[in-house]
């Protein structure tokens, strides 16, 4: 079940130590991951309180609570398909885009085709009930709203709690609910109480019906002269669907649904006109089949199988909560039926601005309104940070995938190793992980940071199938966020890729996607070990695309291992459900923040600026661009890459060795061969103040010297190799007084042409402040040395002879004014090249030894009295 009542109700409040300390953090620069990661909440009307009602949304689906006088209903996002009138998958397993084969619906119905419905016009998303004076306030948000008169709500009141026979809803629903006194119909612009069983009707006031579009916000006000719960209980049920005008929409029996008529799933059986229910506090869960739902494959996959079910029954069956008005009147706070459990399906608001409803195509799930799953380990603490796992879904697969399909990975991963795990719903069951569902993944760490605490030093990263290939993508894109990754019969690129040489990755729909491919960015992982199943046999990943992508991990030296399974398909793995030897290869996953090396490769034409996707930065790198933007995005991307080695601390490349090993007695069953790299040790080597960059299509690129722990104060070699033009920016403090001198390599030419050098040594293209050094770079091989001046003064003689030689006399002479090798004044502010004494400084300096001078004669005459 979602929701345990054993676990305590602060679960449902930012506990202390969330929020920002939940994120990661650096002590300067730029910090991982994107600008979305640490947003703040975004504007969400649909979550927005307006008078009477006060009380922040509960935004844990399938709970309830009683908030200062008001009652609080919170529904599941996207669980509006109806009954179930077809055994197996419903519709959107049938008939939507996304062929949610791994997480079809239960429901089987489907809505008209018409823009104003939208796929998704009867999803509730809250109810709220406030008593005033004069009436009693109901107020229902929906998902999606595009026009005012599309839907209708039905609240039905057993005044008295007595239950008994079915009663049905008035006007065509097509349900009945034991025992009900009183009903409301409610729609956009009028509503009506129905007095049980007889069936008169009263029409509400008017205005006392209206719904505000750029909410979402149903307000439904019922006068007390009509019904007045004064201090009883009543006991509500809840539905939503469609409306004609006058009546409930009906449901006939069909597969495909016409313009303004929805269509039952059936061929045969009409459906109820209901779409979905409230008051569903224990929605089931399960991988083996369970009676009587008839979801395969999974229960759960939607939360609304007992409803599909109930409604198939057309009968509401437990789907109702009793609201105590003389608790509302003393503004008590209560958690009711089901206080946030240990998973908990959990909604935030999104800065997408993606159109609401449910469509064709990605993004399918549109709207502000989002939801996530994340599952809390028994152990959790506020006050202790938890680790956090990011368990990505498969394609066709959904946010509950692994709490209905692999449940044992939730236990391994979270409760043995105490961390939060966290499923998104990536705006889609195919979205791979790009784009909007890219953007969603960093809105949906945000949210999990605003209501838990974590330690973001401990973060793994793991996915199934399409999931897999979201660990390898977002792994190497944002390196610096991750400690440790799993893959499962994961590709490298997205959908299909053959292998290296053979044909470009190609997507799901057959087009080439080179772009998207891990495999040219792989150098990213240095400090990300990858653990990576696959089944040999596997019919939708083509082994030789895992085996591609382990032999450039070998290449690298980097630390991976490729874990071969057979026999076996492409489901085994998550079917089998046994994650020891995943689990202990996670462990705490620690994440590297500033490493010594850096290796960064990025494929421009992967960003999505207009998402504030940009991947231009890693550890203590940022700010990179590409020179040449050149070559097709599907089959030969423009790509640039970086390595940065600080020598400040004092490492040495790893020692690798090979892993190899037959699988037999290891892991789960059915494991064939392992094989890898792995590292023995990184040696030690002495620390020197040191920078050693390379450059590969790179036209620009920001070191944070600090980070790289160089010493500004200190003589600091920079090494620049480059391929081409560019230049390259580190931020570093600087003394006053600090110069730079080219020793290795060639002049800049433009650098040369545009400034003169101030000293025989001095490097023109490097231009020194008090915040760091610009360098401007050429193909090529150059090294420099910026030091306090006094420092430079002291280089050995042997240098600056070969550092002067290299100019003839007549070349001095023009470099330094004809002064006979003196250096030029350079003004008092810190320049390209040296920073010699100004004019002004020598003549108050002559003053000051004139003075020192005049008094120690005075005093010697004293002394010598």
């Amino acid at each position: 079940m979602l929701a345990v009542a054993c676990v305590c109700t602060w679960l449902l409040a930012a506990p202390g130590g969330a929020g920002a300390a939940s994120l990661p953090s650096v002590s300067s620069g730029q910090r991982p991951g994107p600008p979305l990661l640490y947003a703040p909440p975004a504007d969400a009307p649909p979550l927005s309180v307006q008078a009477p009602f006060a009380a922040a949304p509960l935004l844990v689906s399938g709970t309830d609570a009683l908030r200062g006088g008001e009652y609080l209903y919170q529904d599941y996002l996207f669980d509006d398909r109806g009954a179930d009138t077809v055994p197996l998958s419903g519709s959107r397993g049938i008939a939507n885009p996304g062929g949610d084969i791994a997480s079809p619906t239960a429901g089987d119905v489907l809505y008209p085709t018409a823009e104003r419905f939208a796929g998704n016009a009867a999803d509730i998303v809250e109810l709220r009930i406030k008593p005033t004076a004069e009436a009693i306030v109901y107020r229902v948000t929906l998902n999606t709203v595009k026009a005012g008169d599309v839907t209708v709500v039905g609240l039905g009141i057993d005044t008295d709690r007595s239950g008994g026979d079915l009663v049905q809803w008035p006007l065509g629903a097509g349900v009945g609910s034991p025992g009900l006194d009183r009903f409301i119909t409610a729609h956009g612009t009028g509503g009506v109480v129905h007095t049980l069983p007889d069936g008169a009707s009263t029409a509400l006031p008017e205005g006392a019906v209206s719904i505000d579009a750029s909410t979402n916000q149903m307000t439904i006000r019922v006068p007390r002269s009509l019904m007045d719960p004064g201090a009883a209980t009543w006991r509500y049920v809840m539905g939503a669907g469609l409306w004609t005008g006058s009546a409930w929409r009906q449901v006939p029996a069909g597969s495909s649904p016409g313009a303004d008529e929805p269509a039952s799933g059936s061929l045969v059986q009409r459906a109820p006109a209901v779409f979905n229910l409230g008051f569903r506090f224990d929605e089931p869960q399960s991988k083996t089949p369970m009676l009587p739902y008839t979801t395969f494959p999974g229960i759960g996959n939607w939360f609304e199988d007992k409803q599909s079910r109930a409604l198939a029954d057309r009968d509401t069956g437990s789907f109702f909560a009793d609201v105590d008005f003389a608790k509302l009147a003393s503004a008590v706070d209560e958690d009711l039926h089901s206080p946030p459990g240990r998973e908990q399906a959990r909604i935030f608001a999104s800065a997408l601005g993606v159109p609401e409803g449910v469509k064709s195509g990605f993004p399918a799930y549109g709207g502000q309104l989002q939801p996530y799953i994340v599952t809390v380990p028994p152990g959790y603490d506020p006050a202790r940070p938890a680790g956090l796992t990011f368990s990505l879904h498969s394609l066709g697969g959904t946010y509950t995938q692994y709490a209905v399909f692999s449940p044992n990975q939730l236990r391994q991963f979270g409760d043995q190793r105490q961390n939060l795990v966290v499923t998104t719903l990536g705006r889609g069951t195919d979205g791979w992980y790009t784009d909007e569902a890219e953007a969603d993944f960093f809105e949906v760490w945000a949210d999990v940071a605003r209501h838990f605490s974590l330690d973001s030093e401990r973060v793994a990263l793991t996915g199934y199938s399409m999931g897999g290939y979201g660990a390898y993508k977002l792994g190497t894109q944002y390196p610096d966020l991750f400690g440790r990754a799993f893959t499962a019969v994961g590709p490298p690129s997205r959908a299909v890729w053959p292998a290296p040489g053979v044909a470009p990755p190609v997507d799901e729909n057959g087009n080439p996607n080179a772009s998207g491919n891990s495999n040219l960015v792989l150098e990213n992982a240095r400090w990300i070990p990858y653990l990576n199943w696959v089944e040999i046999a596997d019919e939708l990943v083509p082994y030789v695309g895992p085996r591609a992508q382990q032999a450039r991990f070998d290449e690298l030296g980097l630390r991976s291992q490729l874990w071969s399974f057979a026999p076996g398909e492409h489901f085994t793995l998550a079917i089998q459900d046994a994650w020891d030897a995943a689990r202990d290869f996670l462990g705490e996953s620690r994440v590297k923040r500033d490493p010594g090396r850096v290796d960064y490769a990025f494929v421009p034409a992967a960003d999505r600026p207009a998402l504030g996707l940009v991947h231009d930065h890693a550890y203590w790198l940022s700010d990179l661009r590409a020179r040449d933007l050149s070559g097709d995005p599907g089959v030969d991307p423009a790509r640039g890459e970086i390595s940065a080695r600080s020598l400040a601390f004092g490492e040495g490349d790893p020692i690798t060795k090979k892993v190899t090993s037959a699988g037999a007695a290891a892991g789960p069953p059915g494991l064939n061969t392992v094989e890898g790299t792995d590292w023995e040790a990184v040696p030690a080597t002495p620390a020197q103040n040191a920078l050693e960059l390379s450059l590969e299509n790179v036209s620009a690129a920001t070191v944070d010297g600090a980070r790289a722990r160089l010493d500004g104060g200190e003589r600091l070699r920079v090494k620049v190799a480059s391929d081409g033009a560019g230049s390259v920016r580190l931020a570093l403090a600087l003394p006053a007084n600090v110069t730079v001198d080219r020793v290795e390599g060639d002049p800049v030419p433009q650098a040369a042409a545009r400034r003169r050098a101030r000293a025989a040594g001095a490097a023109p293209e490097v231009s020194l402040d008090g915040d760091g050094a610009s360098f401007t770079v050429a193909a090529g091989t150059r090294t420099y040395v910026i030091a306090p001046a006094e420092g430079a003064a002291r280089r050995g003689e042997e240098e600056t002879r070969r550092e002067e030689e290299e100019s003839s006399p007549g070349d001095r002479d023009e470099e330094t004014g004809g002064d006979g090798g003196k250096t030029e004044p350079a003004g008092d502010t810190v320049g390209g090249g040296s920073l010699p004494f100004t004019g002004l400084r020598l003549g108050l300096l002559a003053v000051i030894a004139l003075t020192m001078l005049g008094a120690g004669l005075a005093l010697h005459r004293r002394l010598s009295r």
